[in-house]
């Protein structure tokens, strides 16, 4: 086990080397001079070249991506143009309210997935099986923006139960998330719903029913246990398309996260702010995935024996 562990951290730290090198790269191609971006309108030339002095930019690339890391690892992510504040600090204050929203969002969509999945599999021609069928079809169709717009004007605007924007606690978590979890639940019910049907024809689960056990103990005891190994790879999967979908609840809620500040930055093309949000979201993305590869692992030791 110690073995595999090692070697999943070690390709997960390779990931995110890599893309902390492409997004410098990248962004040094395509985001302009910084020095002019950050200079008054009419800034004389050798104040230009003061800037891109202090930037570091004067200097080669390498040496420039070099500094860049060596600062990095200690948790400088460089200045802000647009706040002139460290991006790192920025990013401390908005990235505890996205991961609150996102992880209410994911919570809430495992919940729906394996409440209705289990339900809908045990019982295909119920009314659950009907219930689950229509909210995939409602959350792989409604984009998040439509969706939060509708909860907006359904639970703030007319019934007044719910902000409708902004960060004020819990409350102001409900109406986001709800959004988000949605647009990612449809995958979740799909896959654990398929994989419950093949666990309940087991001949383990007909042995149960022949010992006369409740059918409610049944499934989400005996059943739900092993049909839950697919959806961890899907949840896996999924933390890319709900840090996309937070992103877009927050522009659309007003909620003070990564995706405000994000917006924020790019309007401004404060490039800095842009790099540090990107490398860090991604690095998220990479870490989660490896948590996930490491549970999956525990549960079934057969994953380890797998790998060469």
């Amino acid at each position: 086990m110690k073995s595999y562990i090692l070697r999943q951290v070690i390709q997960a730290a390779i990931v995110v080397a890599a893309i902390t090198v492409a997004v410098f790269v990248v962004l040094r191609l395509s985001a302009g001079d910084p020095a002019r971006i950050r200079a008054p309108v009419f800034a004389r030339p050798d104040v230009i070249e003061q800037y891109r002095r202090d930037f570091g930019i004067d200097r080669p690339i390498i040496e420039q991506l070099g500094s860049f890391v060596s600062r990095a690892v200690q948790g400088d992510l460089g200045m802000s143009f647009r706040f002139q504040a460290p991006v790192s600090d920025l990013i401390l204050v908005a990235l505890p309210k996205t991961l609150a929203l996102a992880g209410v969002a994911l919570v809430l969509s495992m919940v729906l997935a394996v409440l209705l999945g289990a339900m809908a599999a045990s019982r295909p021609r119920s009314a659950w099986a009907a219930i689950s069928t229509a909210l995939a079809t409602l959350g792989q169709s409604a984009p998040v923006f439509w969706t939060g717009a509708l909860l907006v004007m359904l639970f703030a605007v007319n019934l007044g139960l719910l902000p409708a924007g902004g960060y004020n606690g819990f409350s102001s978590l409900v109406l986001p998330a709800i959004a988000v979890a949605l647009s990612i639940v449809p995958t979740q019910l799909r896959v654990l719903r398929s994989s419950m049907r093949g666990v309940l024809g087991e001949e383990y689960i007909r042995t149960a029913h022949a010992f006369g056990l409740a059918p409610a103990r049944i499934t989400f005891v005996y059943a739900l246990k092993n049909a839950l190994l697919p959806l961890l790879t899907v949840i896996g999967v999924d933390v890319g398309y709900l840090l996309g979908g937070v992103i877009v609840a927050e522009v659309i809620f007003a909620f003070p996260g990564i995706g405000e500040l994000a917006l924020v930055a790019m309007k401004a093309r404060d490039y800095p702010l842009i790099q540090g949000i990107t490398i860090v979201t991604a690095s998220l993305f990479v870490l989660v995935n490896l948590v996930v590869d490491l549970t999956y692992a525990a549960i079934d030791p057969r994953i380890r024996m797998e790998q060469p």
